[in-house]
C-alpha cells in the first residue's frame, strides 16, 4: 500500500512538471516579437476633398412663347441648332395686326383734328369771354370739350401703342442666347397668345447642382470653429471640379456660386450650386455627374489608413504599440478622408504614436511586436 502511495505522488509530480514545462514553452512562445508594420502619427497639413453626386443644369433655360395668337408663318432656325439673344425665331401672320394698327392710326388722327379745332374755339372763346360777348357757359363748354378731346386723343394713341406692340409681338425673337429645343408647334398651325414655342438652354457657363449632407456641413463647421480647417484667403481658391460618367476629369475647373441657406427637410441635405464654363458643350442638362470640391485645408491631422482601423463592440479601435512593445487596442473616432482614402483621427490618438497598418488580424492586445516603420500619406 504505502509503494503503491509513492508511485502516484511519484507520477503526479511528473505530470505537474510536464505542465508547467509546457505552460512555459506557451509563453514563451506567446512573448516572442511579432513583426508588426506601424506607424508614426505625425501631425500634417492635409488639403481634404469632398466628392458629390451631381447633375448639370443650363445656367438659363426659358420657354419661349407666343405673346399674341394668331398663323405661325415660319421658323427662322434649325432645332438644336445655338442662337444669339435678338434672333428672330418664328413669325406670325401680322396682316390682322397691321390692320388693327391702321385702324387705331386713324382714330388717332381723327382725335388729333377734333382737338386742334377744340384748341381753337377755346382760344377764341377765352377772348370773347374777356371782351364779355359771350357767357361763362359758353366758356365753360369750351373748356370741357377740349378737355375731353384731349383724353381721347391720349386714349387713342394709347391705342396705337397697344397695336404696334402687337404687331412687332409677331416676330418672335430669342430672348437669351442659348441652344434651342424641338418646336412645340409646326408653321401652318393656329397658336394661341402665350402658347409654347419652343425652349432655349444656355449651355456655357453651365450649372453643376449637388447637395451636402447636414452632418458633413456640421463636421466642417465645428472644425472650423475649433480651428482644425483653415479657410481660403478668398472664395475662389474653393474650386470645383467634375469627374464624368466614365472616370475622366472634365477639363476646366468651376466656382461655387450658390449655398441654400436652408436644409431640405425631406433628405436632411443642403443644396450647393457650381458654375463651370462649358465652350465645347461637353456638359449638357440632365447629364450626372460627380463633383469634388477641394480648397479647405484640415491642420495638424493624424491620418491613418482605412485598414488599421477595425470596429468593435465598443465602436471604432486601432492597435498601438505602447512603450513595451505590446499591442493594445485604443478606440478611435475618425473623421474625414483623404484624397488617397485614408481616415484623418479626429479623437483618440497623439502625436508620435505607434499604429499598427498591417497584419492587425493576427494581433491581439498584449501581445508582442517588434515594429517596422513605415511611411505613408500625403502632406500639403
Amino acid at each position: 500500500m504505502f509503494k503503491n502511495n509513492k508511485f502516484w505522488t511519484a507520477a503526479v509530480v511528473f505530470l505537474a512538471l510536464g505542465a508547467c514545462k509546457k505552460e512555459g514553452e506557451q509563453q514563451s512562445q506567446t512573448m516572442q516579437a511579432v513583426p508588426a508594420e506601424v506607424v508614426k502619427l505625425e501631425p500634417r497639413n492635409i488639403p481634404l476633398s469632398f466628392e458629390f453626386s451631381a447633375r448639370a443644369q443650363g445656367s438659363k433655360e426659358t420657354e419661349v412663347r407666343a405673346r399674341v395668337g394668331g398663323i405661325l408663318l415660319k421658323r427662322n432656325y434649325v432645332e438644336g441648332s445655338t442662337v444669339e439673344e435678338g434672333n428672330v425665331l418664328f413669325q406670325i401672320d401680322p396682316a390682322p395686326f397691321e390692320v388693327a394698327l391702321s385702324q387705331a392710326k386713324a382714330k388717332l388722327a381723327q382725335n388729333e383734328a377734333q382737338l386742334r379745332a377744340a384748341e381753337t374755339q377755346w382760344k377764341r372763346i377765352e377772348t370773347l369771354f374777356g371782351e364779355r360777348v359771350v357767357s361763362e357757359k359758353s366758356r365753360d363748354d369750351a373748356k370741357a370739350n377740349l378737355d375731353s378731346l384731349k383724353a381721347s386723343t391720349a386714349l387713342a394713341q394709347a391705342e396705337v401703342d397697344s397695336a404696334q406692340l402687337n404687331l412687332d409681338y409677331t416676330t418672335v425673337t430669342a430672348p437669351i442666347s442659348g441652344i434651342t429645343s424641338m418646336e412645340a408647334q409646326s408653321e401652318g398651325s393656329l397658336i394661341a397668345a402665350n402658347g409654347l414655342l419652343t425652349h432655349i438652354t444656355q449651355l456655357d457657363p453651365i450649372y453643376v447642382i449637388f447637395s451636402a449632407s447636414e452632418n458633413d456641413i456640421l463636421s466642417l463647421t465645428n472644425m472650423a470653429d475649433r480651428g482644425l480647417i483653415r479657410n481660403p484667403q478668398n472664395k475662389s481658391e474653393i474650386t470645383a471640379k467634375v469627374k464624368m460618367g466614365d472616370g475622366n476629369m472634365y477639363p476646366l475647373d468651376g466656382e461655387i456660386n450658390f449655398i441654400n441657406p436652408s436644409i431640405d427637410e425631406k433628405t436632411g441635405t443642403i443644396k450647393l450650386r457650381a458654375v463651370f464654363p462649358n465652350p465645347k458643350r461637353r456638359l449638357l442638362p440632365g447629364q450626372f455627374l460627380r463633383l469634388v470640391m477641394e480648397g479647405l485645408t484640415r491642420i495638424d491631422a493624424l491620418t491613418l489608413p482605412q485598414e488599421a482601423v477595425m470596429q468593435g463592440a465598443s465602436g471604432p479601435f486601432v492597435y498601438r504599440v505602447n512603450a513595451k512593445g505590446l499591442v493594445e487596442a485604443v478606440n478611435v473616432r475618425p473623421g474625414l478622408t483623404t484624397k488617397d482614402n485614408q481616415w484623418i483621427i479626429d479623437e483618440g490618438l497623439n502625436p508620435g504614436d505607434l499604429i499598427v497598418v498591417s497584419g492587425v488580424m493576427k494581433l491581439r492586445p498584449g501581445m508582442k511586436v517588434d515594429p517596422e516603420i513605415v511611411t505613408f500619406g500625403e502632406t500639403e
